[in-house]
């Protein structure tokens, strides 16, 4: 139990007694109050009474989206480390049940991902650029190595290294019904803590918040096999997509040797081609004869295509599977269509017939000038690369 909560120093006044408040109804202080609260105040967290080797706190975003769904606050440290923190209001034991086994799902997820799946879904969630974790941390932290960040962070990946804390409200001791949820999952490397937050508020509209440590469990050793080439690298099994042509089968033209007019669309499509994805893995699109750039993927046969043509008038990027009636994606990804397209940019569209499964289109004359339609193409693949180059890379190794 929390004791109660006084105001003394308050130049000589007398002192006075904060009033316990309920999450949820005062002033719409709900999970999302708490979520936004701890992103913005990481301090408020007790990761010094928890496990030490997750400090300090550094903020990376609210809403990281995971397979499992979308994750409250992630926060890492200058060592690489993940503190995830799921914020839930608790009102009876099946609840907190449901939220230990959510927050296990999180980290599972996670746990698959490389230090690149980690920038990508960052930059995502932030809408920044580049290697956003490690920008985040260098900026309180001006000595840090980029390269041996990254490093320590991919390590803390692949060995599950995780704070997973659950934060909010009416949280108690009675934990003993977790242990077993948290001892199933003993093949996780992770710390696991319970972290009760109370709110008092005073006359003057002042608020005090007192966050405490109530449950915490040891770091859980998990032995992991990483399988590696004859230099040590860890080994990636991804298959190569197919090669492109030009209609009728030669060769796809490169950038030497190139005529006036194809020269003219490199130099229109260059913007495009040079700026970075959010993916760092992602290798930049390709100009093709006679006027459209292509964007490899995890899956034979399969690219993102996209353009600006004037004989139909519209930008667009489309998802295309070549292969004649072989299409082995056709089927899988029917079947998610309702999961993938919310996902994708507005306007976005579904057409499983001709080699075009899922596009976005826009017309020319929305757009105000060619700066808009580069502009456009680029956030519209970059965003067509943040949901499919991850679901084939799941769907490739499911195959496998």
């Amino acid at each position: 139990m929390f004791g109660d909560f006084f105001l003394i120093e308050r130049d000589g006044q007398e002192p006075i007694r904060g009033d316990r408040l309920a999450f949820g109804d005062t002033n719409g202080r709900n999970e999302a109050w708490l979520r936004d609260t701890l992103y913005r105040n990481p301090a408020l967290l007790p990761v010094q009474d928890i496990d030490p080797a997750f400090g300090p706190l550094t903020p990376l975003c609210t809403e990281l989206r995971t397979e499992a769904g979308p994750l409250d606050v992630a926060f890492i440290n200058p060592f690489g480390r993940l503190t995830l923190v799921e914020c839930k209001l608790w009102r009876n034991p099946q609840a907190r049940r449901e939220v230990v086994a959510q927050v296990l799902d999180y980290a599972r997820a996670i746990s698959r991902w490389s230090y690149s799946d980690l920038q990508r879904q960052v930059a995502m969630a932030t809408r920044g650029e580049g290697n956003v974790p490690f920008q985040l941390v260098a900026a309180s932290q001006p000595d840090l190595v980029e390269q041996r960040f990254v490093d320590a962070a991919a390590a803390a990946l692949r060995s599950g290294r995780f704070l997973l804390l659950i934060a909010g409200d009416g949280i108690r001791e009675d934990v003993g019904a977790m242990s077993e949820l948290i001892n199933s999952n003993a093949a996780m490397g992770f710390s696991f803590g319970l972290v009760e937050v109370a709110l008092y508020g005073f006359g003057d509209g002042a608020l005090a918040i007192q966050p405490r440590a109530i449950a915490k469990t040891r770091i859980i050793e998990r032995t992991i096999v990483v399988l590696r080439d004859p230099d040590g690298a860890p080994v990636a099994a991804e298959p190569e997509p197919a090669a492109l042509s030009e209609p009728g089968g030669s060769p796809a033209r490169g950038a030497l040797g190139e005529g006036i007019r194809q020269a003219e669309y490199r130099e229109w499509y260059r913007p495009i081609i040079e700026r970075p994805f959010d993916d760092p893995d992602q290798e930049p699109p390709k100009l093709y004869y006679p006027n459209n750039i292509r964007v490899d993927l995890p899956w034979p046969k399969v690219w993102l295509l996209a353009n600006s043509t004037a004989s139909r008038k519209i930008c667009g990027v489309w998802l295309v599977e070549g292969g004649g009636p072989e299409k082995t994606l056709h089927p899988l990804l029917a079947h998610l269509r309702d999961e993938i397209l919310p996902q994708l940019p507005e306007g976005s569209f579904a057409q499983f017939a001709n080699g075009t499964m899922l596009g976005c289109e826009r017309d020319w004359d929305s757009f105000s000038d060619e700066d808009e339609k580069k502009a456009w193409l680029w956030e519209t693949l970059n965003a067509f690369v943040n949901v499919f180059r991850p679901l084939l890379k799941q769907l490739s190794n499911r195959s496998t």
